[in-house]
């Protein structure tokens, strides 16, 4: 039996990870398979032929996608005539719903066996598109374990695989000499991973530092920059330049400014080593959970995106630590928040004491409903998939 022929497609960075990681584990599996699709470096460093890269995808937001619809339209035609012309077996869509159902669809009627790895945010916005999901994949294979009820009460295909944060949070190591930090109390910040976020919430981060300051001027502030942005958009909303890093390593940088340290790429040993932080809101909450450190949730969006998150999102928290715990575990500061409310909320998290504590224990009690080995459970149950499909068509056959 030959291997599969496969397309993978991710839309951004961190799907781009997630389908790097998934490749290794399938090389195992077929170490000569023809993998191909939208790419990242990642992907591409795992073998993976790239037909567009994950650059011309990167858009996100409810007013945003709108923008760059006429453009992602030409994209995915381009993309079907090579589909045509490459004849995949099995498609592997990670992430990016927006694009990839649509994709999914013209790919079903083409016969390919469609994963989608990572479920859509059905459950927070789209109930009704359900039905759309269950149409255009032949199964889902999703990373968070509340979604699992969700999507087979309405006759999703949907497997729960892993949460890639559990394997990342493992590997984290608290280390003040990697970030050259003191020995003072530390506080980080997280502001995500497109610049658009960094623009929101990052001057909202700035102001609730100088806040935290005049409380207490001995507390020192980790930030961190993603490695994908330019450090001078950084610079520009901090309003001094950055000057030459104080530790320079093949994948991390540290830049120093007075009693803030500035730190380009390995942010989940930042989330270990600060004492509290505060994440934008995504996949990175959860990652700093896991980790232990005590922490809040901030999120910003452009004001007419916001208006239709409120009426279209219907959830009582936006965070996926709270979503898991199935609680508020830990407190969300959403849109027009009080920067002196979040920096007190800091303040207590960092300092040694019944609060600090009893936080951390709930973050430990989070871990136990995670599961992780997420690469190789996902290539397991393609894998599976694959020769189960294939023994069918051979019985077909041989009738």
């Amino acid at each position: 039996m030959r291997p599969p022929r496969i397309f993978v497609s991710a839309g951004e960075p961190s799907g781009d990870l997630l389908a790097a990681e998934l490749l290794h584990e399938l090389r195992v599996l077929w170490p000569d398979a023809e993998i191909f699709g939208i790419c990242g470096p990642r992907m591409r460093a795992n073998g993976a032929e790239a037909l567009f890269g994950i650059e011309e995808l990167s858009v996100m937001g409810f007013v945003e996608v709108i923008k760059h619809l006429p453009f992602l339209k030409h994209l995915e035609f381009s993309l079907l005539e090579q589909i045509e012309r490459r004849q995949p077996d099995i498609a592997i869509l990670v992430d990016y719903p927006g694009f990839h159902l649509r994709l999914a669809d013209a790919l079903r009627l083409r016969g390919v066996y469609v994963f989608q790895y990572v479920a859509p945010q059905l459950w927070a916005w789209g109930e009704k598109r359900t039905k759309t999901l269950r149409a255009v994949t032949n199964e889902v294979l999703g990373i968070m374990p509340f979604e699992a009820a969700f999507f087979r009460e309405r006759q999703v295909n949907f497997r729960y695989v892993g949460t890639p944060q559990v394997d990342r949070a493992r590997l984290a190591v608290a280390d003040r000499d990697r970030f050259a930090l003191n020995a003072a109390t530390t506080i980080g910040f997280f502001p995500g991973s497109r610049a658009s976020e960094i623009r929101r919430l990052l001057p909202r981060m700035i102001q609730i530092r100088e806040a935290l300051r005049q409380a207490n001027p001995n507390l020192r502030f980790a930030l961190s920059m993603a490695p994908s942005l330019k450090p001078e958009l950084f610079a520009s909303l901090l309003g001094e330049p950055l000057g030459e890093p104080v530790i320079e390593t093949g994948d991390l940088a540290v830049y120093r400014q007075g009693d803030t340290t500035l730190v380009r790429g390995q942010s989940i040993h930042l989330m270990k080593t600060c004492d509290a932080a505060l994440v934008t809101s995504g996949t990175a909450t959860l990652e700093c959970a896991l980790t232990g450190t005590p922490m809040a949730v901030a999120y910003v969006m452009q004001p007419l995106s916001f208006q239709l998150a409120k009426r279209f999102v219907k959830l009582p928290h936006i965070s996926l630590v709270n979503l898991v715990a199935d609680t508020g575990l830990v407190r969300e500061f959403i849109q027009d928040f009080s920067p002196s409310d979040a920096a007190d909320e800091l303040s207590r998290l960092a300092q040694p004491g019944e609060y600090r504590d009893a936080k951390q224990q709930r973050l430990l009690e989070l871990c136990a409903r995670l599961q992780g080995d997420l690469a190789r459970n996902a290539a397991a149950a393609i894998h599976e998939s694959w020769l189960r499909l294939h023994e069918k068509k051979s019985a077909v056959h041989r009738a």
